[in-house]
């Protein structure tokens, strides 16, 4: 693009989303090393006008921590393929020329970018930054409790690709949808609403904050409320306040998160014994394995999954049998040779392995709700039944033998 055609665009807004990866060893900023830059820039309108992304080469392959390929879906061969900092860096500068916010969603990637710039000695031009965590945190929940990028993408009714999460281009794009949308939205509630600005120090104050009392007049300046939008803080005092909020989001705890990515990361694992080991795991079960064969033991029954090219073929539940109970009437159990065929819930052995889990934990809570008398009765014959299935040879009693799993 020629230098002409270049300065007719106009960049009002720049979202700028940065993979990076952490040294081993380190755990701070001089650790990090960028390796992928992700820009959507918009016009005045927040009409989106141009994309920009690159990969970025490591200084040193040495320096490479595994766990960035897990993150960010990079390997060290794809990584080193990149161009050089200073070759991506001269680059994005030589594209967005001219700029007036700079948005990110951490901190983090804006303390990266700097430094880096400054680093090769390239020329920022003036502008203001906005860290839209942070304003999510004022206008949508609790500043002290941050929220997860996919928790607000999610929040937000934002379509996203859960595997497109941590690739730099991905992430500005869907940074902009988040922030264009927010933007939006929060201005039609506040549109009859005002807040003070103080000049000298770039904070945003309500009326009745105790600072503002003693603010010199000259400093106030009586804006609208989604000026949290454009690069000004809201007071830590006032900033508390419901007064701010208009979003009434779910703000989900990092725990849970990393709970649901991990359970849908192993569904999607290769039936290999090892993953097997960490499905049954996951759901505190026993299990052993012969052939294509899973042998499950819960705290109430036992299952057979049939396992063929990664998938479940079929499911077999011991047999016995519940009859409805009444008072003095107590529960009969049937215990027969083998198993019968249950109707099967799903193919992934995961989701199997779920319903397994919930099946009998629901057994054990409706006996739960009996009287005293019935679970002494359903006691002694459960025990009987135990003692029946062990003197049989069903082809899986030496179960530690029969299972080694290859844990790499």
């Amino acid at each position: 693009m020629d230098d002409a055609k270049r300065g007719k665009e106009q960049f009002e807004y720049l979202f700028l989303d940065i993979e990076w990866n952490q040294a081993p060893g380190t755990i701070d900023l001089d650790g990090r090393e960028a390796i992928q830059i992700g820009v959507v820039a918009a016009d005045v309108e927040l009409q989106k006008v141009k994309t920009f992304s690159k990969a970025i080469r490591l200084s040193d392959p040495n320096l490479f921590n595994e766990q960035t390929e897990h993150i960010s879906h990079n390997s060290i061969d794809n990584i080193m393929q990149g161009n050089g900092e200073n070759v991506v860096l001269s680059n994005f500068s030589q594209t967005f020329p001219d700029y007036h916010y700079l948005i990110v969603w951490t901190q983090d990637t804006y303390d990266l970018f700097i430094r880096d710039m400054r680093k090769y000695g390239i020329l920022i031009k003036r502008h203001k930054t906005v860290n839209l965590q942070e304003v999510l945190g004022v206008i949508a929940g609790a500043r002290e409790n941050q929220i997860g990028f996919e928790n607000a993408l999610t929040c937000a009714g934002i379509d996203y690709v859960p595997n497109y999460l941590h690739y730099a281009k991905h992430d500005a794009n869907y940074l902009y949808q988040l922030f264009h949308q927010s933007f939006q939205q929060y201005s039609d509630m506040t549109v009859d609403q005002s807040c003070l600005l103080n000049k000298a120090t770039g904070k945003l104050h309500t009326e009745n904050c105790r600072y503002v009392k003693t603010m010199l007049p000259e400093r106030k300046l009586l804006v609208s409320k989604n000026m949290v939008f454009k690069g000004y803080t809201v007071c830590k005092c006032c900033g508390e306040e419901q007064i701010w909020k208009r979003f009434e989001w779910e703000y989900r705890s990092n725990h849970k998160m990393q709970n649901n990515k991990y359970k849908d990361k192993l569904k999607q694992l290769p039936l290999t014994e090892a993953n097997i080991e960490k499905i049954c795991k996951w759901f505190q079960l026993s299990y052993s394995i012969s052939n294509n064969a899973v042998f499950i033991r819960s705290a109430f029954a036992r299952w057979i999954v049939y396992l063929q090219e990664n998938k479940v073929k079929e499911l077999f539940h011991e047999n016995y049998k519940t009859s409805k109970s009444q008072y003095f009437k107590k529960q009969k159990m049937k215990c027969t040779e083998g198993y019968h065929q249950q109707k099967l819930p799903s193919e992934n052995f995961f989701e199997v392995i779920q319903y397994i889990k919930y099946h009998d934990a629901g057994t054990v809570k409706r006996m739960s709700k009996k009287s005293r008398l019935e679970k002494l009765l359903e006691m002694v014959e459960l025990e009987l039944k135990i003692k029946n299935t062990e003197e049989k040879d069903y082809g899986y009693d030496d179960m530690a033998e029969m299972w080694q799993p290859n844990i790499e």
